[in-house]
């Protein structure tokens, strides 16, 4: 395998973990000299993306910055982020990079046709930072697909607190709370659900190995896109 993979992670920790899990169990390598591999920037320390969306937070971009610095120094071949709601500053990111830095969200769209190519309506849960940006919404949009996201209401009384769960590890606590929050989805005609925030479907692995045409998991595009390039 030719070159290393950046990772810009820490955001949150469980979601890189989860990551490179997936970019291991994806990959068609026979022995360990056929992985990716990977040099990892886990600065858990960023600030957290949706409250600076949302005005009660600082910026993470600083941050972000930073991490590209040091991969680009490191000499990677390509970066990529475990993080969906960091893509908000995807175009400041892209551009500070002298190598790819991969698009979750273009990525999670383009599992949307292999999985569910008749597809019309996708559903989108993510963090309210990520729903505010429109990053998933203008995506799909541009592809011909009608968006369903949960309501403020359901944010706030839902995916929210879920997502806090995930990262107090309250993992089955949240598996109950998605549920509720897919089904609406689904009520409300998506015929597909993108997990898109990356501690999502670690609070939906049950759900998940039910019914794994229903769902795009992020991080699962993400690697598998990740292996592609690094295939080619």
């Amino acid at each position: 395998m030719d070159g290393f993979l950046g990772v810009l992670g820490g955001m949150g920790p469980l979601a890189t973990a989860d990551f490179l899990g997936k970019l291991v169990e994806n990959s068609p390598a026979l022995v360990d000299q056929d992985h990716v591999p990977v040099i990892v920037y886990g600065d858990c320390t960023t600030p957290d993306r949706t409250a600076s969306i949302v005005g009660t937070g600082p910026s993470p971009l600083p941050k972000l910055l930073a991490g590209i610095t040091l991969l680009n120094q490191a000499g990677v071949k390509a970066i990529c982020i475990p993080c969906n709601s960091a893509h908000c500053w995807y175009d400041e990111l892209s551009a500070a990079s002298s190598v790819p830095v991969f698009h979750i969200v273009k990525a999670s769209a383009e599992q949307v046709r292999k999985k569910q190519p008749d597809a019309k309506t996708v559903g989108v849960l993510s963090t309210f930072g990520t729903h505010q940006m429109g990053i998933y919404r203008d995506t799909l949009a541009a592809m011909g697909y009608a968006v369903v996201a949960p309501s403020e209401d359901e944010f706030h009384t839902l995916v929210s607190p879920a997502i806090a769960m995930i990262k107090a590890n309250r993992l089955d606590e949240a598996e109950d709370v998605f549920r509720e929050a897919a089904s609406r989805l689904r009520a409300r005609g998506a015929e597909i659900i993108i997990l898109g925030c990356t501690e999502i479907p670690i609070g939906m692995r049950r759900q998940y190995r039910e019914t794994p045409a229903l769902f795009v998991d992020s991080n699962d595009a993400l690697a598998l896109a990740v292996i592609d390039f690094f295939a080619a």
